[in-house]
């Protein structure tokens, strides 16, 4: 819709290819958004994660999430010491016990971040 007329028989398919458009932008804006929240994330873990040897901290990245629906998805996650993520996060008793270390944002820090990252995708377009 270029801003000329439009003869009444083709309006629907005009409103058709519009809402089309739409649709594919949109999606291409939350795509955006996800991978700049994903790699803000990782970013965000390894700056704050516990070093001893730096193995732990460079293990973080993120990956697709294969969904059946269609829907598009990122995972943060540790992939070279998965096993050491929850006892670095929270601690641990027993007969060497250890202090937490959070360094995982929680998912109302991700949530915010995904939506300031949304907001400046739909403003851009």
């Amino acid at each position: 819709m270029s801003g000329s007329r439009i003869k009444a028989e083709n309006l629907s398919n005009e409103i058709k290819k519009f809402l089309n458009e739409t649709k594919t932008w949109t999606e291409e804006s939350l795509k955006r958004a996800i991978d700049a929240t994903a790699k803000e994330t990782v970013s965000k873990i390894r700056g704050k994660a516990p070093v001893k040897t730096g193995k732990y901290a460079g293990g973080w990245t993120s990956k697709a999430e294969n969904r059946k629906r269609k829907s598009y998805a990122r995972i943060a996650y540790q992939r070279k010491s998965p096993q050491l993520t929850h006892l670095l996060q929270n601690g641990h008793g027993g007969p060497m016990p250890a202090p937490a270390h959070p360094h995982i944002p929680s998912d109302d820090e991700t949530e915010k971040l995904f939506e300031k990252n949304m907001e400046r995708e739909m403003r851009k377009g």
